[in-house]
C-alpha cells in the first residue's frame, strides 16, 4: 500500500524535530545518566538495574551522579519521567502538529517500531512492584491508547472501532514486549492489522 511507503519517510523528520526541542532543554550530566538508565535496563533488566552499573554506562564517578540527583530513588522517579516524555508525550505532540490525519496513521507503525522494547519490557517487570512505576506506565499505556484512538476518528473511524482498534494493537504490542519477539514480527503483525482491518484500510486508501 501506498502508505506504507510514505510511513517510512516520515520517522526521521519527526525524531529530528524531536532531537531539536529536547536539545534546547537539556541538563548534559543528568541526561547522561538517564540514557544510560535505559541502556542498563534494555541490556540487563530490573533485575541488573543498579546504580553501579549505571555509573559504569556513563564511565562517570558516583559524585557525579550525586551532583544530579540526591539519591537512587529520586534517579528512579526522574528516568520514569524521561522515559515517559521521550517515549510517549514528545511523541504524541510532534505527531499532533507536524502531520495530517492521515499521515499520523502511516507514522505510527515506525515510532512504534523505534520504541526502546527491551527497556520497556523492564519496566514492565519492575512496575509489578513499585506502585508509582506501575501508575507511570497505566499512564503511558493509556496516552498511546487514546492517541491512536484519536487519529482514527480522525480519519473517519467509528468511535467505537478506533477505541477498540486501539486497545488491541495495544495488547499487541505488549505482548510483543513480553515475550521479546524480533522487531520484524512486530512489523508484520501492526501491518497485517492495519491492513486487513475493513474500515482502517478503506479510510487509507480512499484520502
Amino acid at each position: 500500500m501506498e502508505w506504507r511507503k510514505e510511513s517510512e519517510t516520515l520517522l526521521p523528520e519527526i525524531m529530528d524535530a524531536m532531537i531539536e526541542d529536547r536539545a534546547a532543554q537539556a541538563s548534559p550530566l543528568r541526561d547522561r545518566f538517564l540514557a544510560a538508565g535505559m541502556t542498563v535496563l534494555g541490556r540487563d533488566g530490573y533485575p541488573g538495574f543498579k546504580q553501579a552499573a549505571v555509573c559504569r554506562q556513563t564511565g562517570l564517578t558516583t559524585g557525579a551522579f550525586y551532583h544530579s540527583f540526591r539519591n537512587w530513588k529520586e534517579f528512579e522517579a526522574a528516568l520514569i519521567e524521561h522515559w515517559r516524555a521521550e517515549a510517549t508525550d514528545r511523541i504524541v505532540a510532534r505527531l499532533d502538529v507536524a502531520l495530517a490525519p492521515h499521515e499520523r496513521i502511516d507514522a505510527l507503525i515506525a515510532v512504534a517500531l523505534s520504541l526502546p522494547h527491551r527497556s520497556e519490557a523492564a519496566i514492565r517487570i519492575w512496575a509489578a512492584g513499585d506502585v508509582r512505576v506501575a501508575e507511570s506506565l497505566s499512564a503511558v499505556d493509556a496516552a498511546r491508547r487514546d492517541a491512536v484512538a484519536r487519529y482514527l476518528r480522525e480519519i473517519g473511524i467509528d468511535p467505537g472501532h478506533a477505541d477498540r482498534f486501539a486497545a488491541t494493537s495495544l495488547l499487541l504490542f505488549i505482548g510483543h514486549q513480553a515475550a521479546g519477539t524480533p522487531l520484524e514480527e512486530l512489523e508484520w503483525s501492526m501491518r497485517h492489522f492495519v491492513e486487513t482491518d475493513p474500515q482502517v484500510r478503506a479510510a487509507l486508501v480512499v484520502r
